[in-house]
């Protein structure tokens, strides 16, 4: 579970909530359902016209990956590899045959296959940068997805405001009735604002910084799997490894 993405939503929703009662008012009136229909179906929908059908489809389809720790663990991955290295320094590389088929990642599998069935270097570097590329295409269209929903939401929060004051405006001879009307139309601004800026555009944003260990993940079986075919020392390929590894992680190498 990822408690960045809980927490904040969690915390924001808290803490506008606390703002609004020490001002006298009610969290609970700001939540309107005609607001809410207006909006958030209404930017989900937009933002699918200028977005490719693949990259909706994965911005839905993945959407719960913001609230899960990411999958990728690279300490694990690096030692994955490093454990292969050593086993094809020792035995060779076609020792690697029976071991290939009971890797987890399909790209690692994919790669060390092509090693394995005697592919040159380049030709195997070719085909996994292509794989690659690829990813970082297919997240980039579906993070972009949930970004432009957020881009959009403040301007449809904007039109059911406009909305709502045109049908309040018809209630000139009803003061109080108008009153209500003004009030619910303020709603959707409100709506389409914390929609954009809390709930779906971060979305957008947790996505792509998600994908990044994806596909960073994806560059370190690259590097692994050019180390192990050019018969690189395993300890001098952890070390490469390991570099890819964030400032904010540490570095542990199986050899100390």
């Amino acid at each position: 579970m990822d408690l960045t993405t809980i927490l904040g939503i969690l915390g924001a929703i808290t803490t506008i909530s606390i703002g609004d009662l020490m001002e006298g008012g009610n969290p609970i009136h700001i939540v309107h359902v005609t607001s809410l229909i207006i909006i958030m179906p209404t930017t989900l929908l937009a933002s699918m016209v200028s977005t490719d059908a693949e990259h909706v489809k994965g911005a839905l389809k993945n959407v719960g990956m913001n609230f899960k720790k990411s999958p990728v663990n690279l300490e694990e991955r690096i030692k994955e590899i490093v454990d292969l290295a050593l086993m094809a320094r020792r035995d060779g590389l076609l020792s690697l045959e029976k071991k290939v088929a009971e890797i987890d990642n399909a790209f690692l599998r994919q790669g060390l296959s092509m090693a394995v069935d005697g592919n040159e270097i380049d030709t195997i570097a070719e085909t996994l940068e292509a794989v690659i590329e690829e990813t970082e295409h297919y997240w980039h269209g579906c993070a972009h997805y949930w970004i432009l929903a957020g881009e959009t939401s403040p301007v449809l929060g904007l039109v059911g405001a406009v909305l709502g004051l045109i049908l309040a405006l018809q209630k000139l001879d009803s003061p109080v009735e108008m009153a209500e009307g003004i009030a619910g139309a303020f709603t959707a601004t409100v709506t389409g604002i914390f929609s954009a800026y809390v709930l779906i555009g971060p979305m957008g944003a947790k996505m792509k910084a998600k994908a990044h260990h994806i596909v960073k993940e994806q560059k370190v079986m690259l590097e692994g799997i050019i180390g192990i075919v050019h018969g690189d020392n395993p300890r001098t390929l952890e070390a490469k490894l390991l570099n890819f590894l964030s400032p904010a992680e540490e570095k542990h190498s199986q050899f100390t």
